[in-house]
């Protein structure tokens, strides 16, 4: 059932890509909201955070066993929901070629705005600095792919949907404490090692897979030097990245264009959409030898 339900979703969400009635995040912004209130909780930040995220993941984990009782087409649709709202809001493809025209077009702006939709423009971009600007949407791109499809499907086989929801909630927690400004630090930082630590095990493997499916061997021999660097997720990828295509980018300032930017954007996607069939291979390749 593995196997069936990562290929149904998959496809699903790439031939369809925003799965609105799914992958709504209010109901999790509400329960937040609710813990917070919770008298137990007492100004807890980390109680707060083991609540929050405990209770959807161990409740999941007893509907499962609970279905899985009755009926395996019930067991299998579970499965298959929960995934698919792992998997996160919007459709990739679509946002970044929308990103792709804008660039085409030489509206710089339109295409930071546009990319805003995964992670492109979180921090002040001046749309002048074509080189910085590039950098940064090889690196909002790259954590993109990763974020909503390599590390849902890492923990998912791993750890079942019970381990894909938690590391997508953790996401969607992040975003809660930037919302409440009253938040401490102590709870920004707890839900941010949690997140870094749930992602330092996909971005080992994926490390290995930017070698296998780009530029082979280019950058494995410095990837662990970066995994253990202390640097953010998103920073790592983009050097991986940067390794894997041979970008020219931070070697040529005066090469950066738009239409280089557009290439990149192309290569990139094609790059993390081979190391997710890969991906899926090596499952199927590990379930048929278990």
């Amino acid at each position: 059932m593995i196997l069936l339900t990562l290929i149904t979703a998959l496809a699903i969400k790439l031939h369809w890509g925003s799965l609105a009635l799914i992958q709504r995040d209010s109901w999790f912004f509400a329960w937040v909201k609710r813990v917070d209130t919770w008298p137990l909780v007492g100004g807890s930040a980390a109680l707060k955070f083991l609540l929050a995220l405990g209770v959807p993941v161990i409740g999941l984990v007893l509907l499962l066993d609970l279905l899985s009782g009755f009926s395996p087409l019930l067991l299998f649709a579970a499965n298959l929901g929960i995934l698919l709202y792992s998997f996160g809001q919007g459709d990739l493809s679509a946002e970044l070629n929308r990103v792709e025209l804008d660039l085409q077009r030489g509206d710089i702006q339109a295409a930071v705005h546009a990319g805003g939709e995964f992670g492109l423009g979180k921090y002040p971009l001046d749309a002048a600095d074509l080189p910085m600007l590039a950098m940064e949407l090889r690196a909002s791109l790259s954590y993109a792919y990763f974020s909503r499809y390599l590390a849902v499907v890492f923990w998912y086989v791993l750890g079942g949907v019970a381990g894909a929801l938690l590391y997508r909630l953790l996401l969607i927690y992040l975003l809660v404490l930037q919302r409440e400004t009253h938040e401490g630090e102590e709870g920004s930082s707890l839900a941010r090692f949690s997140v870094a630590l749930l992602e330092r095990l996909p971005l080992a493997l994926v490390g290995l897979s930017l070698a296998l499916v780009g530029r082979f061997g280019s950058g494995l021999s410095t990837w662990f030097g970066r995994l253990f660097s202390g640097n953010a997720t998103m920073r790592i990828l983009q050097d991986g990245v940067d390794d894997a295509l041979n970008s020219q980018n931070n070697v040529n300032e005066e090469a950066v264009t738009a239409a280089s930017m557009v290439a990149n954007c192309t290569q990139i996607d094609g790059l993390f959409k081979r190391i997710l069939l890969g991906w899926v291979c090596l499952v199927a390749l590990g379930l048929i030898l278990s």
